[in-house]
């Protein structure tokens, strides 16, 4: 972008930012107050009366002068006027907002240095109003914009949209937002991506653009993934025009098959060769049981060879099949997502963000069982749930996938906590999580007895939720349940996905799991004659790679069904992997079987 353009963009913002003590934005320089004849005059008048005014009083009349010196565009004047206030002598709102008319003249001088030493020379942030912090830090924006800081100025504009709820002002930051994010190289991104303390907010963008970075070309791929993830976000709830075009879904045309001959498209070498033997074994299974798979011709397709969405589709053809089962590598799946057109229908084993016609998605996710687990605590009759989630990207697209969903169905997240255990204490997470101050819960240990400690501590939880969710591994759940009972919060009911249980029990180490609700395959938390015939063939059957037996299993059951599930409203089919249905655009859901832990031992719960 030319200086020319920046300059002009700053000027414009710096137009919206000077909008003191309002919501809305000044759409342009027409609609701004102006000086006129009389101006001058009350300027005159204010400055005579802070000349015999008290000292906070006096201040507050320059302060209004100045404001009025600004229309006239006097800013040396303002300048030299303000420069000569002792701000230590007054409240620290008032400090404020002489800081920020010092910093407005001084990028009405177009002096960016000059702005950002006024802005953030004792800051006083705590004493300002979500208002006056607006206009600071749109301020920034502007300042660090005529110092060509983009980065800065990108972070500075994110951080508005914090203190405005005015979708009159969020629409036009986004854009602006959008604008300067674009200018920025990756390696910008990635360096601003690296501070401490980003705020969610910023680190949405962040994401967004690194994204968009990385994968050039994929900007509608890109944006959806994002979307998965970043469903809270301001930018996906107003989301510029250029990301709501990506995000834009284009209605899906699927077209009924005849199912004869069928090709499985997996890897026999490379990163995903384990996993594609395994989800084979479970389709050689299901030809050799299911008697509706007894007349199909299966033929095979190594996608370590026909290693594109293309050569995959050539060598389908080439073959004469109906339908294909695969591509695993979900880079492939990608590929065959942003075709304009599929000539016959795939049941892909992995997932993108972006569906198409005769793309079925089917695979085995974490974001499946959060959305699973939504809906599960509400039709238990949750209506306020808190999450509690790891600090990394698995855990934001966990506490993302889950509020989307259970705010989908009527319920509200009332608190998501994210905490590292490399950092700290998973208890004081969870203290935090419940509203607790852990110096008062020793002070009551101290004083009272089990029963009367239980009922004291079981006051003082926070009482605004119903529920938790969790996304934990096994071994963080080892320690988050005792934290839980140490707390006395066994009364908020606890749901989890799978990953806190291996797959086979050990009550010993599994106790301090008690309480706990999981969701997992059918496979897992029950028996059925297609577990037993494969645990005859491989002493994996009941680990978490035994999983892709079953996904195999349901694979080749459920391709012959695909238009049916996909047209047919309520349609679903019983399988290994759970109660499966198709969504509008095509994607495989699975709805689960849930366990607790009792007495260290996951116990069945009734299907509901």
């Amino acid at each position: 972008m030319t200086n020319l353009k920046r300059l002009a963009i700053i000027a414009l913002f710096a137009i919206l930012a000077t909008a003191c003590g309002t919501q809305k934005p000044i759409s342009n320089q027409d609609d701004a107050p102006v000086a006129n004849k009389d101006t001058g005059a009350k300027v005159d008048s204010l400055l005579l009366r802070a000349q015999t005014a008290p000292t906070v009083e006096a201040a507050q009349l320059k302060l209004a002068a100045a404001k009025l010196m600004l229309l006239q565009k006097k800013h040396i004047d303002l300048l030299n006027l303000l420069n000569l206030v002792a701000s230590d002598e007054l409240p620290g709102d008032l400090q404020f907002s002489i800081a920020l008319v010092k910093a407005k003249a001084a990028i009405g001088l177009s002096d960016g240095p000059m702005a950002l030493k006024y802005l953030n020379e004792d800051s006083q942030d705590e004493a300002a109003s979500d208002v006056q912090l607006k206009d600071k830090y749109s301020l920034l924006a502007s300042a660090y914009g005529l110092v060509n800081q983009l980065s800065q100025e990108a972070a500075a504009l994110v951080t508005v949209g914090q203190y405005t709820t005015d979708r009159q002002v969020i629409n036009p930051l986004n854009e602006k937002i959008w604008s300067v994010f674009k200018t920025l190289e990756l390696e910008e991104l990635t360096k601003l991506e690296q501070q401490e303390d980003n705020s969610y907010a910023l680190r949405g963008w962040l994401a967004l653009f690194i994204g968009f970075k990385e994968t050039p070309f994929s900007e509608k791929l890109v944006a959806n993934s994002w979307l998965k993830s970043w469903g809270s976000h301001l930018a996906a709830k107003f989301p510029p025009q250029q990301l709501a075009a990506y995000l834009s879904k284009e209605p899906l045309h699927n077209s009924s098959y005849s199912y004869n001959h069928v090709a499985i498209a997996l890897p026999k070498k490379g990163k995903y060769a384990n996993a594609a033997a395994a989800v084979l074994k479970g389709i050689k299974l299901a030809a050799q049981n299911n008697v509706a798979n007894s007349n199909i011709q299966i033929s095979y397709i190594d996608t370590a060879i026909y290693n594109s969405g293309d050569a995959i589709l050539d060598q389908a053809k080439l073959l004469g099949v109906d339908a294909v089962i695969g591509p695993l590598d979900k880079t492939l799946v990608s590929q065959l997502a942003q075709m304009s057109a599929l000539p016959l229908p795939v049941l892909a084993l992995n997932n993108t963000a972006i569906g198409n016609s005769n793309l079925y998605q089917f695979a085995l996710t974490t974001e499946d069982e959060v959305r699973d687990a939504a809906a599960k605590a509400y039709a238990d009759g949750r209506r306020s749930m808190l999450i509690l989630v790891p600090d990394n990207d698995k855990g934001i697209l966990a506490a993302s996938v889950f509020s989307n969903q259970f705010n989908s169905l009527g319920g509200l997240v009332v608190s998501n906590t994210y905490y590292d255990t490399a950092k700290g204490n998973l208890t004081d997470s969870i203290a935090q999580m419940l509203q607790l101050n852990q110096v008062k819960i020793r002070r009551l240990q101290k004083k009272l007895k089990t029963l009367e400690l239980r009922k004291a501590i079981r006051k003082l939880i926070r009482k605004d939720a119903d529920g938790i969710f969790l996304l934990a591994s096994a071994a963080d759940a080892y320690q988050i349940g005792p934290s839980i009972g140490y707390f006395y919060a066994d009364h908020l009911p606890l749901y989890a996905t799978s990953r806190i249980y291996a797959g086979r029990e050990n009550p010993v180490r599994d106790e301090d799991l008690n309480g706990m609700m999981f969701g997992d395959l059918p496979w897992v938390l029950s028996e059925s004659s297609n577990k037993q015939q494969m645990a005859a063939l491989s002493n994996k059957t009941e680990t978490r790679f035994g999983r892709l037996f079953a996904f195999g299993i349901d694979a080749l059951n459920i391709a012959p069904n695909l238009y049916d599930l996909a047209t047919q409203s309520h349609t679903s089919y019983t399988g290994e992997t759970g109660e499966l249905t198709i969504s509008p655009d095509n994607f495989v859901q699975k709805k689960l079987h849930w366990a607790k832990f009792v007495d260290g031992t996951p116990q069945l719960l009734p299907v509901q």
